[in-house]
């Protein structure tokens, strides 16, 4: 009875069979399949197909994993285009006023003094008098009222 010992990566903790949640990425599974061919026996080698079967698991795996970092990338980007463009219409409101309904349901006005990207991503209004907004919620823009 043969033994082996255990797939790691370059000099780590970095085992095919780890039980401390790691990843299951390219490298281990190009170890273990080189570690299978080393290892086969003489008398019963790896069959041709089951060989094309592994070597086309591991590209569409490749694959899955440049689509999945691809499309982070474009949500990222698309999140930033929504952000600028809310900055942009935001912008325009500077120096106007908005009516908008409050917390309360009241409807309430102010002055748009400036304009920013909260954390959750809103695009929000700073009204004159220290009042904050979401773009969303205004309902109706004037120009602003003429001092006398």
């Amino acid at each position: 009875m043969t033994t082996t010992s255990g797939i790691t990566g370059s000099g780590s903790q970095n085992t095919v069979l780890s039980s401390n949640g790691g990843k299951f990425g390219e490298n281990p599974f190009l170890l273990l399949l080189t570690e299978q061919l080393k290892n086969q026996t003489p008398l019963e080698p790896v069959d041709n197909e089951s060989f094309m079967n592994q070597m086309a698991s591991y590209s569409s795996m490749q694959q899955q994993q440049d689509l999945n970092t691809n499309m982070l990338a474009l949500l990222d980007y698309q999140g930033l285009l929504a952000r600028m463009q809310g900055l942009s219409q935001g912008s325009a409101l500077l120096g106007k006023e908005v009516s908008y309904k409050d917390a309360q349901g009241v409807d309430a006005s102010g002055t748009v003094e400036s304009v920013y990207v909260a954390e959750d991503g809103d695009v929000k209004l700073k009204l004159e008098g220290g009042g904050e907004v979401a773009l969303r919620d205004i309902h109706q823009i004037a120009a602003p009222a003429a001092q006398a």
